[in-house]
Order: structure tokens, then sequence, then C-alpha cells
């Protein structure tokens, strides 16, 4: 649900940026396919104020509808993890079907993984929740991201979290001449149960929260010229 939040900062960067890719990883892969489809700020909102965005039992659904609306394009990228290696995947442009995206939101203990080829797929958040590293390897030398994870909604699952992330985590060196500008919670957005129930009162904050961090980013941030500049 924390989704909402990105759908809330995308209606401060769409007037004036443009960014010639989109990578997408956990519930950032709905978001960016929509915003790579060419979706407005409006109609990614109102998705989210939809109570049956927050079914997870018609999240295939909810994904196929979402992918029948905005067509398949070529500058949009997602990020999934292979389970069974515990290592990130790179899927890219027309490659991506429902699966993709179903699998890449696909959190251990809460939804199934997805099989796709030969190999299972789960969360593509779940070894860095931000992965710049995917928007590199892809060429883009300026990158915009957004973190609704600055820090986790549950207090016990932090500690667990960062040792996870020490031990299986995946954040390569960046090469020298990488700008990365992040927007971010400083605060916890909610709770553990919040993140995974549709409540309108939460999603109507988290827009508001959303919009007003990636206002203010824009306040402090010329972005130039958008050549090669990523949203992840």
């Amino acid at each position: 649900m924390f989704g909402a939040w990105q759908a809330g900062a995308w209606r401060a960067l769409a007037a004036s940026f443009h960014p010639d890719l989109v990578v997408g990883a956990s519930v950032g892969s709905l978001n960016g396919y929509a915003i790579a489809g060419g979706a407005l700020p409006g109609d990614l909102l109102e998705f989210w104020r939809r109570p049956e965005t927050g079914s997870l039992r018609r999240l295939p659904d909810t994904i196929r509808g979402l992918m029948a609306r905005y067509p398949a394009v070529e500058n949009y990228a997602v990020v999934l993890t292979d389970a069974m290696r515990m290592k990130p995947k790179i899927f890219w442009g027309e490659e991506v079907t429902w699966r993709h995206l179903a699998a890449s939101c696909a959190v251990p203990l809460v939804l199934r993984p997805y099989r796709i080829g030969a190999r299972w797929y789960c969360d593509g958040g779940l070894l860095n929740p931000v992965p710049v590293w995917a928007a590199i390897e892809l060429g883009a030398t300026r990158i915009v991201a957004l973190n609704v994870l600055s820090r986790l909604p549950a207090k016990w699952l932090r500690p667990l979290a960062s040792g996870f992330l020490r031990v299986a985590g995946y954040d390569p060196p960046r090469p020298e001449g990488i700008e990365v500008r992040t927007i971010g919670t400083p605060e916890p957005l909610g709770s553990l149960r919040d993140s995974l129930q549709w409540r309108r009162e939460n999603i109507e904050r988290w827009m508001e929260e959303g919009f007003e961090a990636a206002k203010t980013f824009l306040s402090g941030n010329d972005l130039g010229d958008n050549f090669r500049y990523a949203l992840l």
C-alpha cells in the first residue's frame, strides 16, 4: 500500500521531469510500468484510491488491467529476485509480462513466488529496496530514486532486515560519474499492517506526503537536461 506515496510523488514530478528510463522493483514495479506507459498523475492517484487495488488475492487481475491500459513500452525495466539463488535479475522492455510484475511484488511469506521460464522469482526489492545498480547497468548516469522504505514499518523488522542485507544484499560499487538524488520518507509511513491493508485515509495521507516530499525536492534541485535520467 505504500505505493500510494510514490503516486503522490509522481504528481509533483510529472510536470517538469521526463525520464528516458523507468526502473521498478516491488510495488514500484506497478507504478513504474504505468509511468513508463504514459500514465497521467491523476490516473495513478485514482488507481491507488480504488479498494480493489489493495486486494492481494486480486493482484494478478489488477496487474493485467494496468498493463492493458498502458501498453508495453521499451523504456521500462523491472527487477526480480531469483528465489533459489538469491540473485537479482533485470527484465527489460517487451519481455515484461504481468507475471514479472506480480513476481516483483511477491513479498516472501505474504505472496507466493512466480515461475518464469525455469526459475522462481520473488520480491524485486528483497536484496536492495532501492536498486540503483539496475538503472546504472542499463546505462543511466543521472538517477532520481523514490524510496518508500527509508525506514521499515516495524521496529522488530529493522535488525532482521539489516542482518539479511549484510549477508545477502546486492549493492555493487557505483562507477564514477553517477549522480543519484533520492526522495525518501524520513519517518515510517505506517505499521506493517498498514502496508498490507487498503484504508482510504492512509492512501490519501500517503499520496499527500509523497507529493510534498517531491515538491520540496524539486524546490532544491535543478534537474536541468534530463538526458539519461532514470526514475527508480
